[in-house]
């Protein structure tokens, strides 16, 4: 069945990657027959197949001499690897193949390509996570606007884009970097919005229409991607970050200890064997689900905002597990906070007679 942009689901885009190799390994270009012949279908099918890659990856193909050629500076050049470096490249694929929820064609020959020149011990990881990847299921529209998005950040090309929230609404964007979300699944632009003439963040997977187009872009004055991410918790960053302060019970802090959550964290050891964790951050929506993954034995501190976000989501899971009414919840955490507000108090007044 036809996929609604074009494309059709399965076979068709491992048949779309499969003909780009096919035209990287043919540097003097190949023939519709040729193409035809080698993949087993008809050259109808093939003069389908090519214009689907240049329409909607934007590979650059041009006819010579009956021949179909792809532009040499489309095609990276080979690059060699030490075997450290290769086991650098392993790691990340099996970091990739958990982090995909859906087919990637393009990274899967990437492996592919690389576990053909590995030792045979490293050889098979390498292979089972390029199937791995390829086997995911098909999501095609969101492969063709990584595709496009990837070329025109690679390029400095403009891009229209249409996005799930508004997607009778184009929006003119310089794609300025591309970053993966460590939760979610999911794939962020980082990209100028025209529009609004300022930085924005897109969730790839919400794009649902991209176009490439022939106007080239330079970076923002004094923007700098680092400086965008810095505070970030995931992909959201801010000029002025807010600061977070979390404590944490005595059974978890060695496995807090064991990471660096974040670049900005500051750990103190607390009298009673608890730790506090302090970090600046870009906003504090991001660190929700991470707080509430430690369940009770973290505590947020500050921000307000982000202490009453995780207050009414324990008292939705009161209500769920049927432990306790959201009244009666309410109450005992407005009791909670009298108590630690007076304690807080009298500590502050005990600190000012002695000072």
């Amino acid at each position: 069945m036809a996929a609604p942009d074009g494309f059709e689901k399965g076979d068709r885009i491992i048949r779309l990657i499969h003909l780009l190799r096919m035209f990287q390994a043919a540097p003097g270009g190949l023939t519709t027959r040729q193409v035809a012949d080698r993949l087993g279908v008809s050259q109808r099918s093939v003069q389908r197949d090519v214009t689907a890659l240049e329409f909607e990856l934007q590979v650059p193909f041009y006819r010579s001499k009956g021949r179909w050629l792809v532009r040499e500076e489309y095609w990276l050049r080979p690059v060699a690897f030490s075997l450290q470096e290769a086991i650098g490249l392993l790691l990340s694929a099996r970091l990739m193949l958990r982090h995909a929820d859906k087919a990637d064609a393009h990274t899967a020959a990437a492996y592919e390509k690389l576990a053909a020149v590995l030792p045979e011990p490293l050889r098979q990881p390498l292979v089972s996570a390029a199937f791995g990847l390829s086997a995911k299921p098909m999501n095609p529209t969101y492969s063709r606007v990584f595709g496009v998005l990837a070329m025109a950040w690679a390029e400095r090309r403009q891009v229209d884009l249409k996005y799930q929230t508004a997607p009778g609404k184009t929006r003119r964007v310089w794609p300025l970097f591309l970053e993966p979300g460590w939760f979610g699944h999911s794939c962020y632009l980082l990209a100028w919005d025209q529009g609004v003439r300022a930085p924005r963040v897109f969730k790839v997977e919400r794009i649902v229409d991209a176009r490439m187009r022939a106007e080239n872009f330079e970076y923002p004055k004094g923007f700098s991607i680092d400086q965008q991410l810095q505070s970030a918790w995931g992909i959201w960053g801010s000029s002025d970050p807010i600061e977070a302060e979390l404590i944490f019970q005595p059974e978890v802090v060695a496995r807090v200890r064991e990471t660096v959550w974040h670049p900005s964290q500051v750990l103190e050891e607390l009298s009673d064997g608890r730790l506090r964790m302090t970090l600046r951050i870009g906003h504090w929506l991001e660190v929700r689900h991470w707080v509430l993954g430690w369940g009770g034995a973290c505590e947020v501190v500050k921000p307000r905002e982000l202490r009453s976000a995780v207050m009414e989501a324990v008292s939705e899971m009161a209500r769920t597990y049927g432990l306790l009414e959201p009244s009666e919840f309410r109450r005992l955490i407005a009791r909670h906070e009298r108590l630690v507000g007076g304690v807080r108090a009298r500590s502050a007044s005990a600190a000012r007679r002695a000072g």
